[in-house]
């Protein structure tokens, strides 16, 4: 369980970095909706993150003892990016929706690109 709790405090911290580096990028753009949509999609792929590692954690859990545990789990993220979805089109002026889905996104490629870099075969031998 320790090795899940170290690889999404890995992922939580590229996501904090990636989400400033949009919050930053949002302020110095000529198209800051988009950016800040990006961000707040971002924020919302966070929020599933989180999500998915204490499910797994409960999960982990309850077959250690045997007990049956209700979690809300895909229902839950899945509402989360219903809402985040529904707050850009409430603020279009202020919120991309393009790049809300994007930003949504984001968690996904970290999981999909990390484990290339961090493969210990390419891990320089000394």
């Amino acid at each position: 369980m320790n090795d899940i709790k170290v690889l999404v405090k890995r992922y939580a911290i590229y996501s904090a970095v990636i989400i400033l580096i949009l919050l930053f990028t949002a302020l110095f753009s000529s198209e800051p909706a988009f950016f800040w949509g990006m961000a707040f999609g971002a924020s919302f792929s966070f929020l599933n993150l989180l999500s998915t590692y204490f499910q797994v954690k409960r999960i982990g859990k309850s077959v250690a003892d045997r007990k049956f545990r209700f979690s809300v789990g895909t229902l839950g993220r899945i509402i989360i990016v219903v809402a985040a979805l529904f707050t850009a089109q409430q603020f279009p002026q202020y919120l991309n929706l393009t790049g809300v889905i994007i930003g949504l996104a984001v968690t996904y490629i970290i999981l999909l690109i990390e484990p290339i870099f961090n493969h210990k075969a390419f891990a320089v031998k000394e």
